[in-house]
């Protein structure tokens, strides 16, 4: 087996490890002051294509790395707007 995949779990766990603080954060302490609006949409945008292309091709570390980016940018944009 190589490592490759390895790498790309690590990878994924590490991108996704660091939005939960934010959305923690942000739900917590229901202040969204410094949270950009454009920047978080910008991004939901990109981690929703790298699922697809991780589907389309049937990239595993792909496709769970960014399930996780798309839910926790997702609560951190839900936040955003609720709490504005």
């Amino acid at each position: 087996m190589t490592l490759a995949p390895y790498v790309g779990y690590l990878a994924a766990a590490l991108g996704t490890i660091c939005w939960i603080p934010q959305a923690w954060k942000a739900w917590r302490t229901r202040n969204t002051s410094g949270i950009s609006l454009v920047s978080n949409m910008l991004f939901l945008t990109t981690v929703s294509l790298w699922l697809l292309y991780g589907l389309l091709v049937s990239d595993w570390p792909i496709i769970i790395a960014n399930i996780f980016a798309v839910i926790a940018v997702l609560t951190i944009v839900a936040a955003k707007l609720k709490y504005k």
